[in-house]
């Protein structure tokens, strides 16, 4: 992981210009990490700049310009994507000069690096593990290629940064893992929390055992794992979120009462609060989950699948490791109400806020060094 700033060395600081070139429509994890970072630096007095979009930007208050790229990269857009590179690499034209270029998607990384290299340094995160594949081979040539002209590669684990350590070598890459705004996330006292269970959960949830999950609902990721866990152990399951596979996830729990879709939410936090334990299913390609470290700051316990990304957290987080649904009986799933709260004071001190900042903060400074 990157060397802590002292706060000494944090307020001598110059100010710095940081320009974020990144477009994407999906709220998402990545596109969280991009709205508390612009925040953060912003808060740490520095100027920042966003061109394309992202979900909540704007909504923070935070400042944005248009630059004219084509959609995010997927499997679905990656051939045509790749035929529009020559493009848009003349779209960083548009882009103001900076102390420092920010980028974090394989669009922005394999078409906007070299151009952007000339004016600034350039960091890129990532999120997630590589994609493997016929799309993952087809990156994987003009990722090297712009990989030469990046300064660092900050990746939220060390399984993330194993993935790339052969194509851009150990030097480049540096460990920060995704942080959570460990406030945001407090579990309120019981009096308070009685009655978010009251006002968020449905009536006939309100004197059972309640499991949640907060994320995007996409196939890869496999939330009917989390359906199946959930009545096997006779709970409850809020599922909070939306995306691609929630309609296939509904026709599947349609014949139980006991699992209730919210779809996209703002007040998470109230409804991890309401809850009492929180299942997590992640996709292959998933770097750090911070779904887990909310759920952990929240004071629930995680109950995970064996060979999903981010398992590592659960002996921290507290809770347990599955290997499939039908493991988490009701006397396993009631034994995890005994390790509510065990979480909090890992996230606080291995993933809060301002350590993130600080080592991101000093990632920037070194490179302009």
């Amino acid at each position: 992981m990157a060397g802590l700033v002292s706060a000494e060395k944090r307020t001598t600081l110059s100010t710095l210009t940081v320009a974020m070139i990144s477009v994407s429509d999906t709220a998402g994890g990545a596109e969280a990490h991009t709205v508390a970072l612009g925040q953060g630096m912003r808060a740490r007095g520095h100027e920042v700049m966003l061109y394309g979009q992202c979900p909540g930007w704007e909504e923070h208050g935070l400042d944005r310009r248009e630059i004219g790229l084509g959609p995010k990269w997927s499997r679905k857009t990656m051939a045509a994507g790749l035929l529009r590179v020559p493009l848009e690499r003349h779209r960083t034209q548009v882009v103001a000069d900076a102390s420092i270029y920010y980028l974090q998607f394989k669009r922005e990384q394999i078409a906007l690096t070299a151009p952007l290299s000339r004016r600034a340094p350039v960091i890129w995160t990532e999120h997630g593990r590589w994609m493997g594949g016929p799309a993952g081979r087809l990156l994987l040539a003009g990722y090297a290629r712009a990989a030469e002209h990046v300064s660092r590669v900050v990746c939220v684990g060390e399984a993330v940064a194993r993935d790339l350590e052969p194509v851009i070598g150990r030097d480049k890459l540096v460990v920060v893992p995704n942080s959570i705004d460990t406030r945001r996330f407090a579990a309120p006292p019981a009096e308070a929390r009685a009655a978010l269970r009251e006002r968020l959960l449905p009536p006939h949830f309100q004197d059972r055992r309640v499991a949640v999950l907060a994320s995007r609902l996409h196939g890869a990721k496999r939330h009917d794992r989390a359906i199946a866990a959930a009545l096997a152990s006779e709970s409850a399951l809020v599922v909070v979120g939306d995306g691609p596979d929630r309609e296939r996830l509904e026709r599947l729990s349609a014949g139980s009462a006991d699992v209730h879709f919210t779809g996209h939410r703002e007040d998470v936090p109230e409804l991890l609060a309401a809850s009492d334990f929180y299942l997590y299913c992640g996709a292959e390609t998933d770097g750090t989950p911070t779904c887990v470290l909310e759920a952990a700051a929240a004071g629930l316990p995680v109950v995970a699948f064996h060979g999903d990304p981010g398992t590592e957290l659960v002996p921290g987080c507290g809770g347990l490791v599955i290997g499939g649904p039908s493991e988490l009986t009701p006397g396993a799933a009631e034994g995890l109400l005994e390790l509510r709260g065990s979480g909090q004071s890992y996230v606080e001190q291995r993933h809060g806020r301002e350590t993130w900042l600080d080592a991101y903060e000093q990632i920037f400074g070194e490179c302009l060094t």
